[in-house]
């Protein structure tokens, strides 16, 4: 849990400076699977699961293929780089968002919901970047 509690918070740093989001996403993405699978051997769903589960209930159930290249696609792509057409990846501030709020909801998952400060500080930054999305 530490290396994924490093990765996060170095994700974090370089999302609130607005830089580097292909580091922001293939750091997290790295701590979105680790804690998925620490999750998983607690007897726990991780992110990706309640993703499937919604996709599911929005759309049927879509194969896990389809749906993981959805939502992983560009992050399997920096880590394998399998496919030549792959060779240059455009990475948006949404992207490295949506990756690293994947990950701390794994690591909240995990951790009793205790997060550290600059977890907190991505939220805060979420809360003023979208206000209307706001709970």
């Amino acid at each position: 849990m530490e290396i994924a509690r490093r990765q996060i918070e170095t994700a974090s740093e370089l999302l609130l400076d607005e830089r580097d989001f292909l580091a922001v996403v293939t750091l997290a993405g790295a701590a979105e699977e680790i804690l998925g699978s620490l999750l998983r051997r607690k007897g726990q769903l991780a992110m990706i699961d309640h993703l499937v589960n919604l996709d599911k209930r929005q759309f049927g159930g879509r194969p896990f293929a389809v749906l993981n290249k959805e939502v992983n696609g560009n992050r399997n792509a920096l880590k394998h780089a399998n496919d030549p057409q792959e060779d240059t990846i455009e990475i948006e501030a949404g992207e490295a968002i949506a990756m690293l709020s994947r990950a701390i909801v794994n690591y909240a998952l995990l951790n009793n919901a205790e997060l550290t400060p600059i977890m907190i500080l991505v939220y805060e930054y979420l809360n003023r970047l979208y206000p209307d999305d706001a709970p």
